[in-house]
């Protein structure tokens, strides 16, 4: 059993679960599939955001845990705790991103190197996003830290990719990153 509430004063609505959620009420996410719903990214982005709040998540049975995977960890952290360890998670991972690669530490503006020590500085950056994400697989972490985590480092990467693309490029805009945004929540 999973259940979740919706915090809102609204229905809160998940088109590709084919699920709405009345205001304050509870629902069994189980009742969907524990697979379905924990790799929705609906789903993710409504923990994320605080649209729903986690009541009560039961454990998996062993015999319905793939043999890989790691065994569930302690649930019932509060809001707190798990925003200062997230935070916690962002800055360590960023400053070992700018330890591995010392020229973009020292500087916000893109490096002053021929494009092929640029593009070997991306492949290890690149390697590294997948390093970490290897590391939250095997980690004993809740199911909403790793989803957390994991997309802390997409967006991260999404950005790193962005920003690539765009080094030697001459960009006026008065939009901030609100395309960028518009692309992420595009995608859910």
């Amino acid at each position: 059993m999973w259940m979740v509430k919706n915090t809102l004063r609204a229905t809160l609505t998940f088109r590709g679960l084919e699920l709405s959620i009345p205001a304050g009420a509870t629902y069994d996410l189980d009742s969907l599939g524990r697979d379905r719903t924990e790799s929705s990214n609906q789903v993710i982005v409504a923990f994320e955001e605080g649209y729903l709040e986690n009541i009560h998540k039961a454990a998996r049975v062993e015999s319905d845990r793939l043999p890989t995977q790691a065994p569930p960890s302690p649930e019932g952290l509060t809001t707190a705790q798990f925003e200062a360890r997230m935070k916690e998670f962002q800055r360590q991972f960023v400053s070992e991103l700018k330890t591995h690669i010392p020229a973009l530490a020292q500087s916000e503006a893109p490096p002053n190197q021929d494009v092929k020590q640029l593009v070997d500085e991306f492949k290890l950056l690149r390697e590294h996003f997948e390093l970490e994400r290897n590391k939250l697989k095997r980690a004993n972490l809740s199911d909403a830290e790793v989803r957390a985590r994991m997309a802390f480092l997409e967006e991260k990467e999404q950005e790193l990719v962005k920003n690539f693309e765009q080094v030697g490029r001459r960009t006026e805009t008065s939009d901030g990153d609100v395309m960028g945004k518009a692309d992420l929540l595009s995608n859910l």
